[in-house]
């Protein structure tokens, strides 16, 4: 039999993304040929965690089915505590990545937070880390039930299945900016911004929150400021073209050269990300960016892009254009799903300087 802890060992020595992704794939079969059943497991795991964090998530929603049928099949599987753990950890991250694709609907996003739910009790679970995402998802669904799973997550204990005391600051923030209680967000968010909760995500999603508030109420010297705290972690990160494509609207109405060059180094990864919800975000930014560029000259994209040619012969509205329409198409796909104009608010909000 293979030595599959040699062989985890060593794919996670290859570059994140789709070079990892393809050597879980290949310890996956080799898991399976040996009927392995922990490493089938372990694997699958590995693997729904790197396409998470690669930013696309496209692979951990067709891998996520295969590591729930394991475990429900085999006791065995269920008897171990730290795969019955891995197992709730892959849940969290499905019920926060399954929004994310317009094809998947409301009833089917709403199933698997009661599969999410209902796993959590069966463990003896908090039920916190259920209400911030089910939070998440219905900011853009339905903002009264938004804020009844908001005020159930900061009543309910956190444990080690939360995502832990600097998210939970971090979700405060998100929430009361969109209600527009910009001292109870600032007051949440301190203790991020002074270095004192750290996660991951973390400062750039909160970040984020306040610069696409700024950037709603015009208020673009204080975007810039936290503009600058955050680009240089998010730049040329696949995981964070949401996050690009704000700074991409930010700079339409500050610095287009600037955007130019952020949306060069970056748009490579937007043509090759899988992950809809992130490719329109960036869509969205590029759109009003472009669409604020006065020099083509700045842009500097792949040959095998759809702009290229428009981009050689100088034709800047017809690059706008091109990512415009892209933009709404997703956007009206996720709004049709989702029973708002959010995104195609967003889509049209390009704010005037």
């Amino acid at each position: 039999m293979p030595d599959f802890a040699q062989m985890e060992a060593q794919f996670q020595t290859l570059g994140t993304g789709s070079a990892r992704l393809a050597g879980i794939r290949s310890a996956i079969r080799e898991a399976d040929a040996w009927q392995a059943l922990r490493w089938q497991f372990r694997f699958r795991y590995d693997y729904l965690k790197e396409s998470v964090f690669s930013g696309d998530r496209y692979y951990a929603m067709i891998v996520f089915p295969e590591l729930t049928a394991l475990y429900d099949d085999h006791p065995k599987l269920q008897e171990d505590e730290q795969v019955s753990y891995y197992l709730l950890i892959a849940f969290k991250w499905i019920v926060e990545a399954a929004p994310e694709f317009p094809q998947i609907s409301r009833e089917e996003i709403e199933g698997y937070f009661r599969m999410f739910k209902q796993r959590l009790l069966e463990q003896g679970k908090s039920l916190s880390i259920y209400y911030m995402k089910r939070c998440l998802f219905y900011m853009h669904v339905d903002r009264d039930l938004a804020a009844a799973n908001f005020y159930r997550f900061l009543d309910a204990p956190l444990d080690d299945i939360s995502d832990g005391k600097a998210l939970w600051y971090d979700q405060q923030a998100m929430f009361y900016l969109s209600v527009g209680q910009e001292e109870a967000a600032k007051k949440a968010a301190k203790p991020i911004f002074e270095g004192r909760m750290k996660s991951n995500a973390l400062p750039q999603a909160t970040y984020h929150d306040f610069i696409r508030y700024y950037l709603r109420h015009g208020r673009y010297e204080e975007a810039l400021h936290d503009a600058a705290v955050i680009e240089g972690r998010v730049n040329g990160d696949p995981y964070y073209l949401d996050i690009l494509g704000t700074l991409l609207s930010l700079a339409a109405v500050t610095d287009p050269a600037h955007g130019a060059a952020l949306f060069n180094r970056n748009y490579p990864l937007y043509l090759a990300s899988k992950n809809p919800f992130l490719t329109m975000c960036f869509a969205i930014g590029s759109a009003h960016l472009l669409d604020a560029l006065p020099d083509p000259s700045l842009l500097r994209v792949p040959h095998s892009a759809p702009i290229c040619k428009a981009v050689q012969d100088g034709d800047i509205r017809s690059c706008a254009l091109s990512l415009r329409e892209s933009a709404s198409e997703l956007a009206a796909r996720f709004d049709a799903r989702n029973g708002t104009q959010d995104f195609m608010n967003m889509l049209g909000a390009h704010p005037i300087k």
